[in-house]
């Protein structure tokens, strides 16, 4: 064939599509990159210009414009006569200091990076293989390695922290006096609702490992009056009673349909007739396809756990199931929603 004819024809549309996707893989480990080189503590003592950043840094000019031009473009800086100054979220999510910092979730992806051999074993299979190094799943490995442990309950703090304040500031939580926190993890979610609600009393439900964890979390917080922890293994041991509401956070994603309403079965069976039941996740929308960050989060979830994210129609469904009513979905901060509902 003359080559004239091979492309007869422009394609229909561009393939700045793909460039984009191409491109997003590495702006998270710039991200991370910039957090272990210290670029957001720098600039927060002063702004900088690239010169002064690549002297400070002793990094080389060419890396410094492509690691400030990554970090600006997507918001994490902004540049103003020729200076580099911090943008509010790195303010809050950047810096070690804050009590809001992202430092569980990029310590941990940067020790566990994302391949595609583990992503294709992981759809293939459809099992997690972030630790593909092991036959155990990632909750067994926790419990028995305490150095991974410690690295998944900082991970899931830095991921709740911020959350769980929204939740307990736009969640109906009045009433409740006594709340199990079921894989509460170091008990974020529960320090965000004692300090909003300081008479209610809580208990973190989770493995030995992380109940040890969690221990030194709520002494550091200075909340061992109102929290306490509970060692057990919720699909296979007895359930405590006793509590006027039970709380799942960022837990229903981490398992199957059928073992969620086995959840929910249980938290029914153990409140009381007007006890209620608080899911905070974030939701897909009901096609499943939308919005981006949801959707790509579900395949993160199949390279780490058995879960996936659900849309408020799946949720609500299970907790019908399980024999709740009233239920309700409230927004609470960024992605994440409150789902919740009433045993009557």
């Amino acid at each position: 064939m003359p080559k004239e004819n091979l492309y007869p024809e422009p394609p229909t549309c561009d393939d700045r599509l793909l460039w984009d996707t191409w491109m997003s893989m590495f702006q998270f480990p710039t991200l991370t990159v910039a957090d272990e080189l210290g670029l957001f503590p720098l600039l927060e003592k002063a702004p900088a210009t690239a010169e002064e950043v690549a002297k400070n840094l002793s990094l080389g000019a060419r890396s410094t414009e492509a690691l400030l031009g990554v970090m600006t473009s997507l918001g994490y800086l902004v540049r103003l006569n020729e200076k580099f100054h911090l943008t509010d979220v790195s303010r809050n999510f950047m810096l070690p200091h804050s009590p809001y910092y992202w430092g569980g979730i990029l310590h941990f992806l940067r020790n566990n990076p994302l391949s595609h051999a583990s992503l294709l074993e992981g759809v293939r299979k459809d099992k997690a293989t972030i630790y593909a190094d092991n036959d155990k799943d990632v909750w067994e490995t926790h419990d028995l390695d305490e150095a991974q442990g410690r690295a998944f309950t900082a991970f899931m703090h830095s991921q709740t922290v911020s959350p769980a304040i929204g939740a307990a500031w736009r969640g109906e939580f009045e009433g409740v006096s006594r709340l199990l926190d079921v894989g509460g993890g170091s008990g974020a979610f529960c320090f965000a609702l004692a300090r909003r609600y300081p008479q209610m009393r809580f208990t973190i439900l989770e493995l030995p490992m992380v109940c040890k964890i969690a221990g030194e979390y709520i002494s550091q917080a200075g909340l061992q009056e109102q929290i306490d922890t509970l060692t057990i293994n919720f699909f296979k041991d007895p359930w405590p009673d006793g509590y006027d509401a039970v709380l799942f956070s960022n837990i229903f994603h981490d398992w199957p349909t059928e073992k969620c309403l086995y959840l929910a079965r249980r938290s029914f069976e153990i409140l009381p007739s007007g006890g209620r039941i608080y899911i905070h996740e974030i939701l897909l929308t009901d096609t499943k396809d939308s919005p981006l960050t949801v959707t790509s989060y579900s395949m993160c979830l199949l390279w780490i756990t058995e879960g996936k994210q659900f849309s408020a129609g799946e949720l609500h469904q299970i907790l019908a199931e399980a024999g709740f009513e009233d239920i309700s979905v409230t927004p609470t901060y960024g992605y994440y929603s409150l789902v919740s509902a009433r045993k009557p």
